[in-house]
């Protein structure tokens, strides 16, 4: 029997027929039933028996529809896993996409950036070429006013030059002159020596002759003897006064040579700092100038020379003749009009000098600020062409990347996709993003361009300075302002003699202003209360009180010969006992014991003040060196009073009893003696023995105690005793 299949298993051939009839196409357009049922039709024919077959009761055969059924099954397994890979692929397709779609929007952004930022830049660059030609043009004048300016400054110093050579010339001629007048002068001074040293000698005269006059006053007798004393007294005194006068005079013209020349020093030395300076600063030019100012030195000072012995003040006794006062006053006049030239010059050349000082000023000023603006713009050209390079840099890194993602989008969506879904959206996507590619390769390489043409523009100087140019400009600058430096210290040196000139003029100026003049031309108004009139009234006080002394040793005199010609041998005697006594008692005059103890007590107190100004001195020095011996020898010295005994005290030992004192006492004819006193004098015997008793060497014995001393000290102190203060 065949067995009847049951009810369950029928229609699912069916129903999986109808389901998978939908997914999978078939070549004849029959279902698969049809299929399966002819075999079954032919095979029921052939049988022998009288029954109905199974195809004909309408029933398929079962393992030919498990078969079908895992076939189906399989091929729904393997398709939904097909779809399943599409799906996922599809969504990553999708997020590629998207992803492109963020950075083609991104990449748009930064072409608009960078276009804005292009256009701006060209702007910018068009606005500073425009600039730096008009810039370009102000310093090409200004370069050409420079040149202008320098050639009149070099037109200036050639008729500087010339001047000078004008006033050298002159000069020579006024030394000739000079040097004629300084012989007759020289000769002259050598008398008025002279005649100095006769008036020296006239003074140790006169005060050789005071003396005589007071042992003769003392010693006259006779009334005519008095007459002739007193007129040759007058006759003394009249010469002292003159020789004062003349003395009073000569000395307060050295007084003021004196001055004149500590000034001339104090000028002298600040001009050798200046000097030195500009030999720092200048060395040609000083060569060049210093015979020059060493011309101009001696000619002012041969000038002054002239000056002062024209102003010189003569002796009315020594004066010259009218002829050589006449001579005199022209020279004065000569010298006069010649000062006034020279000062007119000096005025018209620190004018000049004044005027090359602002315009040097000037130059140094505009050359630094072209120097500064040279300096910025090639900066910013460099900083331009910096940026220019890293944006094609940039450019270009990016460009490669876009070509790499498009290429791997390329080898992604290479192969065709089965089911042909989403083919076309994505080709028009990747056909989008070629043209993206396209166009930033465009833009890029219109960047490219634009930086070609800045390179070429500064290679050929278009709106630019090459490196070459600027460091040629530099060098130029540099070599102007060298040249300003130079003219600088020219004028330095320049403006140093005029200055040098300009103290000469006004010394000459205020010697005489001073009220130096020549006596026997000239008379000079003066007010009661100046130095030479106080000098003078206290030589007229000097004098008067000798004339008083005079007139008291002359009034005793004439009371001593009046008592001699007294009447009476007895009275006489009395009398001559009394004129004695008396004489003894008063032979000097009041007035002349007080001056002499005015002077002695003066005296007295001078020596006084140089004593304990010389104790003081010594007493300071004294305790310095004590000191320097204790901070270097460590042993403090004290003297007594008769200076036999010296105590010496350690600086290691400590104050008081506990500590060591040594006294040594020396006499006359012996070697001295020793004392130790103190604690710290117990230990010591031995030492004292070896070094002092044997050996006889002090400083041996010091130095060992001063070792000793010092270690026991440091001891006790690093064992926690208590230390030396």
């Amino acid at each position: 029997m065949i067995p009847r299949p049951s009810s369950s298993s029928i229609p699912r051939p069916n129903v999986l027929s109808s389901s998978t009839s939908h997914g999978v196409p078939t070549s004849g357009g029959e279902s698969s039933s049809s299929r399966l049922r002819a075999p079954l039709r032919a095979s029921t024919t052939t049988t022998t028996l009288g029954k109905r077959g199974a195809m004909d009761a309408g029933l398929d055969d079962p393992m030919a529809a498990r078969k079908e059924l895992s076939t189906l099954r399989s091929r729904m397994t393997t398709l939904e896993r097909h779809n399943h890979t599409l799906q996922v692929r599809e969504s990553e397709l999708n997020s590629r996409v998207e992803e492109q779609r963020i950075e083609i929007e991104r990449l748009k952004a930064e072409r608009r950036v960078l276009h804005e930022g292009e256009m701006q830049e060209r702007e910018i660059g068009e606005e500073r070429e425009k600039d730096f030609y008009d810039e370009r043009s102000q310093m090409s004048e200004e370069i050409s006013s420079l040149r202008q300016r320098n050639s009149t400054l070099s037109d200036s110093l050639e008729r500087l030059k010339t001047e000078h050579n004008i006033l050298s010339g002159r000069h020579s001629t006024l030394t000739q002159n000079t040097n004629n007048e300084i012989s007759l002068l020289t000769s002259r001074i050598n008398e008025l020596q002279k005649e100095r040293d006769e008036l020296r000698n006239w003074e140790r005269r006169a005060r050789g002759l005071s003396i005589e006059l007071e042992e003769e006053r003392r010693r006259a007798i006779e009334k005519r003897e008095k007459n002739e004393a007193a007129q040759e007294d007058k006759r003394v005194d009249e010469t002292l006064q003159k020789e004062m006068k003349r003395q009073s005079t000569s000395l307060a013209t050295f007084w003021r040579e004196n001055e004149n020349l500590k000034t001339e020093v104090n000028e002298l030395r600040q001009k050798k700092k200046e000097v030195e300076a500009v030999e720092r600063a200048a060395k040609e030019v000083e060569r060049s100038l210093k015979d020059e100012i060493r011309i101009l030195q001696d000619q002012l000072e041969r000038a002054r020379r002239d000056m002062d012995s024209l102003t010189q003040t003569f002796p009315s006794t020594s004066s010259p003749s009218t002829t050589s006062d006449e001579t005199l006053r022209a020279r004065l006049a000569t010298l006069s009009t010649l000062h006034n030239e020279t000062a007119q010059e000096l005025a018209t050349r620190e004018a000049s000098i004044r005027d090359l000082q602002a315009r040097l000023s000037t130059l140094a000023e505009s050359s630094r600020a072209s120097i500064g603006e040279l300096t910025r713009r090639a900066e910013e050209a460099e900083r331009e062409l910096r940026w220019a390079k890293e944006g094609r840099a940039s450019a270009e890194r990016r460009e490669e990347i876009a070509r790499a993602e498009a290429e791997r989008v390329r080898s992604v969506d290479g192969p065709s996709m089965p089911g042909g879904v989403g083919l076309g959206d994505q080709s028009a996507k990747v056909r989008e993003l070629e043209s993206l590619v396209e166009l930033y390769k465009g833009e890029l390489d219109k960047i490219a361009r634009d930086s070609r043409e800045v390179e070429e523009k500064i290679a050929k100087g278009m709106g630019l300075v090459k490196s070459v140019d600027l460091e040629t400009a530099q060098g130029r600058i540099s070599q102007l302002e060298h040249d300003i430096s130079s003219l600088e210290s020219t004028i330095s040196e320049l403006t140093s003699a005029n200055t040098r000139l300009d103290a000469e003029v006004n010394d000459l100026m205020r010697r005489v202003a001073s009220g130096e003049y020549n006596p026997a031309t000239e008379r000079c108004l003066e007010l009661r209360a100046n130095p030479s009139a106080k000098i003078m009234a206290i030589r007229k006080q000097e004098l008067d009180d000798l004339k008083a002394e005079n007139d008291e040793l002359l009034e005793r005199m004439r009371e001593l010969d009046e008592l001699v010609t007294a009447g009476g041998a007895a009275p006489l005697d009395a009398e001559h006992g009394q004129g004695e006594e008396e004489g003894r008692n008063g032979l000097v005059p009041r007035i002349s014991f007080d001056r002499l103890r005015r002077e002695k007590e003066e005296m007295e107190k001078a020596h006084a003040k140089r004593l304990l100004r010389l104790k003081e001195i010594f007493g300071n020095k004294s305790k310095e060196f004590l000191e320097a011996v204790y901070s270097l020898l460590g042993w403090r010295i004290k003297f007594d009073e008769s200076g036999s005994d010296i105590r010496l005290t350690s600086m290691y030992a400590p104050k008081g009893k506990s500590g060591l004192t040594l006294k040594f006492a020396s006499q006359e004819g012996h070697f001295g003696t020793m004392q130790m006193s103190g604690m710290m004098a117990r230990g010591l015997e031995e030492s004292r023995h070896f070094w002092i008793v044997e050996r006889q060497s002090v400083p041996g014995f010091l130095a060992q105690v001063t070792t000793e001393m010092f270690e026991k000290t440091t001891i006790g102190r690093a064992a926690g005793y208590v230390g030396l203060d």
